[in-house]
């Protein structure tokens, strides 16, 4: 049987832990294997969330019910969206590029991501972008990189920085980019987790 990977969330969407799930996706009563000695931190939370990196797996909130070594009983409470995936943001940081697909601007520019998610990314530029504006723009975090168009939703406040912070979303992205970004985000976590 293959393993099913599963992302843990406190009920704030939080990430906690990284998981395995031991019993059938759809049961009534959840066990899963807490990875790398996190089982203290996500026994001390009452309700969590369950995203799995697959697509075909449901994602859920439950309860936790008993703990035994690295082990959880979870009995679920609800299911979670899509929206639940698409919201998981992580902190990342990493250079790329973009070009522009409306012509208001011409040739290759720099970008610094700040966060990820399956759904869109946060990043620092120096040319200034206009709400609602396209780009395409490398991703070099998935297994090989991938050019994806991005939508501007807004710009951010953020002081930290001299160079403007945006916000934006992906669009017209085929399966399979989908899967590749939802990928990456869980192994970028998996890895800020260990």
């Amino acid at each position: 049987m293959e393993e099913r990977l599963y992302l843990i969330l406190d009920s704030q969407g939080t990430p906690l832990a990284n998981a395995v799930l031991e019993s059938p996706p759809k049961a009534e009563i959840l066990q899963i294997r807490v990875l790398n000695d996190k089982v203290e931190a996500v026994a001390a939370h009452r309700e969590i969330q369950l995203i799995g990196i697959d697509n075909g797996t449901p994602d859920r909130v439950g309860v936790i019910v008993r703990q035994r070594d690295d082990r959880l009983v979870v009995q679920p409470t609800a299911a979670l969206g899509p929206a639940a995936r698409e919201n998981l943001r992580i902190l990342t940081d990493f250079e790329s590029v973009m070009y522009p697909v409306t012509g208001r601007w011409k040739g290759q520019r720099s970008l610094r991501a700040k966060d990820l998610s399956c759904g869109g990314i946060a990043f620092y530029s120096g040319i200034p972008l206009e709400d609602r504006e396209i780009v395409e723009m490398v991703l070099p975090v998935t297994d090989s990189p991938v050019v994806v168009r991005a939508q501007m939703i807004r710009q951010l406040k953020d002081e930290s920085s001299q160079l403007p912070l945006y916000a934006a979303k992906f669009v017209d992205l085929i399966q399979d980019e989908e899967a590749l970004i939802r990928k990456a985000v869980f192994s970028i976590q998996i890895t800020t987790a260990d």
